[in-house]
């Protein structure tokens, strides 16, 4: 008679990593990564800003919607979160963007592209 040793597994080995369902909670790092790489929109800025052409503010406005619209799908995939709540999420941190710049602005630090400190200057 032979008899075969079967090695003994835990629980913990032999279940299978499900995916992230609502009751659990979700990585804040995760999070951060995917917002990170949902904002890569951003580097078209740079050649927009390079090549200056008449369209350049509407370059500008898409570049923002890309990125924004990168934003919105990449918490929706992480938090696995209804389209409603997404939304919401990306529109406040566009409004508080804005409300950043404003208040830079009113304390009179130019944060916008045509800074009247510079464009007054002969380089």
């Amino acid at each position: 008679m032979k008899f075969s040793v079967l090695p003994l597994l835990t629980y913990e080995q032999v279940t299978i990593k499900r995916p992230m369902t609502v009751k659990e909670k979700p990585s804040f790092i995760l999070l951060l990564k995917a917002l990170l790489l949902s904002s890569y929109g951003k580097l078209l800025l740079i050649p927009a800003v390079i090549w200056e052409h008449d369209y350049t503010p509407l370059c500008l406005k898409l570049i923002k919607v890309f990125v924004l619209t990168s934003n919105f799908q990449a918490i929706r995939v992480t938090l696995n979160i209804n389209r409603k709540l997404c939304f919401l999420a990306v529109l406040s941190g566009l409004l508080l963007e804005s409300i950043v710049v404003y208040f830079f602005q009113r304390m009179e630090w130019d944060v916008g592209s045509d800074c009247a400190i510079y464009k007054s200057q002969d380089f």
